[in-house]
């Protein structure tokens, strides 16, 4: 191997290399206010499967990468890349929850839990 080629392979495995990609979504499902059961669920898997990709035991393949960033509200790149600046969830863990809950939901059921909910408040806010 020329040493050109030995560069070269030594950038691609130290630039983005899927490594860390367990430890970086287990850190957005945290700042996501969800657990393992429940992005399991989301993204169709057995919790036991997320688990070891947390813990770096399996690599997810590109599909469900792409189902993982989606539920996480994030680009597929952001699962292989740390933000130079981790950004700070302004949601309290109630707030993500809930928003975990709708995000897969059409405009229209949103807008229908949106009723609902501000009917409970006015009726709490009542009594």
């Amino acid at each position: 191997m020329t040493s050109a080629m030995s560069a070269t392979v030594a950038a691609m495995g130290t630039s983005r290399t899927p490594r860390g990609i367990g430890s970086r979504i287990r850190q957005l499902r945290v700042a996501a206010g969800l657990t393992q059961a429940m992005l399991a669920e989301q993204t169709g898997i057995a919790d036991a499967t997320l688990s070891r990709i947390e813990r770096n035991r399996l690599t997810p393949s590109v599909r469900l990468a792409e189902k993982v960033a989606r539920e996480l509200g994030v680009r597929v790149d952001d699962l292989f890349e740390t933000p130079k600046e981790p950004k700070k969830s302004t949601l309290r863990p109630c707030e993500a929850k809930l928003l975990a809950l709708v995000r897969h939901l059409d405009d229209a059921a949103v807008d229908d839990i949106t009723k609902g909910v501000k009917l409970i408040v006015a009726a709490a806010r009542r009594s």
